[in-house]
């Protein structure tokens, strides 16, 4: 994620940073194709380390299931996320959602959020926080609709509530801007879909997030499917 102000204090940002998990790279191992369904392996290298990834992608009646497992190292003990990103085309301006909300919430930041159907501008879900940083998040999500005036919308049914976000910045368009006139819109929107999200803590006034909101290394499985509507 795009440092918040907690891990740039707290001395997070600057470990991810030292570990390469801000400039992760990818390989595809391999491709396969077996009674319909579609296997994809890969690997993302970050200094020293590897991060295994598997995606099956099975057609489903209106769209396709893609189910993920990725597998941490022991030397990614405690990273900001793990799970999807995407983006789309232009033209989807409205969220749909049911999960917490309406305002923006997080892992440790998710009490009195209440679960129900929501709906916001996407230029609505962002947080314009003093400093350009990760904003904007809602958890709990178990399904989502993007829709606009004069395209097809998507829809994405979770295996299970999630942290979502939905923006039109790329976590290092975040990263990299210092004041927000500085950040330029992108036309579509960038889909975050989290098997696991750290906790925000309050490392710029207090202590860092509680041992139960951190990413642990090891195996992590999430599954979700993409349609039209």
């Amino acid at each position: 994620r795009a440092p918040t102000d907690n891990d740039e204090i707290g001395g997070m940002a600057r470990r991810w940073r030292d570990q390469g998990l801000d400039a992760l790279v990818r390989k595809v191992v391999s491709v396969r194709e077996r009674t319909g369904r579609i296997t994809v392996e890969a690997v993302y290298t970050g200094g020293p380390a590897v991060v295994r990834h598997r995606q099956v992608l099975t057609p489903v009646e209106g769209g396709v299931r893609i189910d993920e497992e990725a597998e941490l190292p022991q030397e990614f003990d405690d990273v900001a996320r793990v799970g999807t990103v995407f983006e789309t085309v232009a033209g989807l301006d409205r969220v749909d959602w049911f999960g917490q909300g309406p305002w923006e919430s997080y892992p440790d930041r998710a009490a009195g959020a209440p679960v129900g159907h929501h709906t916001r501008l996407v230029d609505e879900l962002f947080t314009p926080y003093l400093r350009p940083q990760e904003s904007g998040g809602r958890h709990g999500v178990r399904r989502f609709t993007l829709s606009g005036p004069d395209t097809r919308g998507l829809r994405v049914t979770l295996d299970g509530p999630r942290q979502v976000s939905v923006t039109r910045f790329r976590a290092e368009d975040l990263t990299t801007a210092r004041h927000h006139d500085e950040l330029v819109p992108r036309p579509g929107c960038v889909i975050h879909l989290d098997a696991a999200h750290r906790g925000l803590g309050t490392a710029s006034c207090g202590p860092d997030t509680s041992p139960g909101y951190l990413v642990a290394p090891g195996v992590h499985r999430w599954s979700w499917t993409l349609g039209v509507v």
